[in-house]
């Protein structure tokens, strides 16, 4: 029995659900009609990197090892730079979904999976997705495969060679939708004669333009939420309804092609919504905390501040000192400016309104104060600092969640990831640097896109062994991994995360096929960089994504 995957990336029911009410997308209304369906559950943070990796091995981060595009080994301060190195498919350190069906014999065919370059060799065929170089050769399998993808696009590129995205750097809104809807075009085109001309057990295609379209176009997909509303162009939304259109008539068509008897699954790694408008200097935050220590040759310095300033009591009003902007002016950055031998925890950003808080740990490189007995109490402390923190403008927590690293990512590589994660309303980004305030307006020239991130991605599974309706209870990212394997009558990996969505399904399937555990693959070969000019290349397709600066 065949499976098709679908996914959608960023795609949430909060814009595909009135697309089907409105019959603006009927073959995805019609499928829906006989499919169990509801939100799906992305990663913490609810970002790219992450879910992609999460969805195609079915474990957490802390088990494969990736949470951003880059992989920092070295330093706090390289981590706070922004310094690494941008991950590939080598530092997803679990076996694949795709690895579990060629265990067992079964072709798959897998396009545009991002973080799927280098290609691991399976049975089957497949072409690598997002952080893909643009000069890479290899981008196909098997290697015969390319001469017939001449016109396939793997991903857009805008900016400029190691500079950060800005607003000048985007093609006119009409051109960008023209260049999303030629690549989604091709892609689908592609993927329907492979389908018919290769042999495969499970195939899957990611549509990437979903993702693109909503970070830039947000105010136009919900414009409910917008304040731009007065200021949108027909034109563009003629261009949209073009795009969705397409893509309806492209899903339609490759669920036609799967066949009557084949499993349909679509996803979403992550949803949609309004981007922030507020910068968060968490940061600064520590820094009054006197747990971020500068180099400015006067210790205490802060404490005495705030005893000199009695009434200054409200940090999230205070203003940044004089002493402090000139440091970080004198050293360049604030990782330079830091006084790392004593500094106990910073701040960084995991993705938009998710940041980290690391401890400075005495294993570090360079060793820092907090020992394995300090640890402990300084996370409770800074928690109940952060149960505290209000927004001034609505009085209301700044967080809206407050977890233990440990409590969200377990395994291997869980050590290189925050102590504590901090999670605001969308409407407030962490950023790295120190801000003039706590929290911060961002600069509307500096607001690149109109939508960004949620948790709530979609999920929609159709076929025979599928019972329809809305689902009570969002199933996890994670758990697509082992409901496919399970739809495949493949034994389910011992070391996964996820758990088969048995929601889903008739009771006479489960009665007839329950899952049941099997063995786990040996783990990938050891990861491998790729060279200068492949990861200098990736960087600037990054920027010129706006997930870099």
């Amino acid at each position: 029995m065949k499976t098709l995957i679908i996914g959608l990336d960023g795609g949430t029911w909060d814009l595909f659900g009135p697309l089907c009410d409105l019959d603006v997308t009927p073959n995805l209304a019609a499928l829906r009609e006989r499919s169990a369906w509801s939100q799906l559950r992305s990663t913490q943070p609810p970002f790219t990197a992450p879910a992609w990796a999460s969805f195609v091995t079915g474990v957490n981060p802390g088990k494969h090892g990736v949470l951003n595009f880059l992989q920092t080994e070295g330093s706090p301060a390289a981590l706070l730079r922004g310094q690494g190195t941008p991950v590939n498919s080598t530092h997803i350190r679990a076996p694949l979904l795709w690895e579990y069906f060629d265990a067992h014999g079964r072709p798959t065919g897998a396009l545009n999976v991002p973080l799927s370059y280098p290609l691991r060799p399976v049975k089957g065929f497949a072409i690598s997705g997002m952080l893909t170089p643009p000069q890479a050769r290899d981008w196909a399998h098997p290697p015969d495969l390319i001469r017939s993808l001449h016109d396939y696009l793997i991903d857009l590129d805008y900016g400029r060679p190691g500079q950060p995205l800005t607003l000048d750097d985007l093609p006119k809104p009409l051109d960008m939708l023209d260049d999303i809807i030629q690549m989604t075009e091709r892609r689908g085109v592609h993927a329907l004669r492979l389908m018919q001309e290769r042999a495969w057990d499970a195939f899957m295609v990611v549509f990437t333009g979903t993702d693109r379209i909503s970070h830039h176009f947000w105010h136009y997909l919900a414009p409910e939420y917008s304040d731009l509303a007065p200021r949108l162009d027909t034109r563009i939304s003629a261009k949209l309804g073009d795009y969705f259109d397409l893509l309806d008539q492209l899903l339609g068509a490759l669920v036609k092609n799967a066949g009557p008897d084949a499993h349909i699954i679509i996803l979403s790694d992550h949803g949609f919504g309004p981007a922030a408008r507020h910068w968060v200097h968490l940061n600064n935050w520590l820094l009054e905390l006197d747990l971020l220590r500068l180099r400015m040759g006067k210790a205490g310095w802060m404490q005495r501040l705030k005893r000199g300033a009695p009434w200054l009591t409200d940090i999230t009003k205070r203003i940044l000192p004089r002493e402090a902007r000139q440091a970080v002016k004198q050293h360049g950055s604030l990782a330079d400016a830091m006084d790392w031998e004593n500094t106990l925890a910073w701040a960084m950003p995991l993705y938009n309104n998710v940041a980290g808080i690391y401890l400075h740990h005495t294993d570090h490189q360079p060793p820092g104060p907090v020992s394995p007995a300090a640890a402990s109490k300084l996370i409770d402390f800074i928690i109940e600092q952060a149960q505290s923190l209000r927004i001034p403008s609505a009085d209301v927590p700044l967080f809206t969640d407050i977890q233990l690293g440990w409590e969200v990512y377990h395994g291997p590589h869980a050590t290189r990831f925050p102590d504590i994660v901090l999670t605001m309303d969308p409407d407030y980004a962490a950023v790295p640097t120190l801000g003039s305030t706590l929290i911060t307006p961002i600069p509307p020239g500096q607001i690149l896109r109109s939508g960004d991130h949620r948790p709530e991605g979609m999920f929609l599974a159709a076929g025979p062994a599928i019972r329809p309706g809305r689902l009570h209870h969002s199933p996890r990212l994670i758990d697509l991994a082992p409901t496919i394997l399970h739809l495949a009558d493949l034994p389910i990996p011992k070391s996964m995360d996820g758990r088969v969505i048995e929601a889903i399904f008739h009771a006479r399937w489960l009665e007839s096929h329950p899952p049941r555990p099997g063995p786990d693959l040996a783990p990938p070969e050891p990861a491998s960089s790729l060279s200068p000019d492949e990861q200098k290349a990736i960087a600037d397709r990054l920027r010129g994504l706006g997930y870099m600066t």
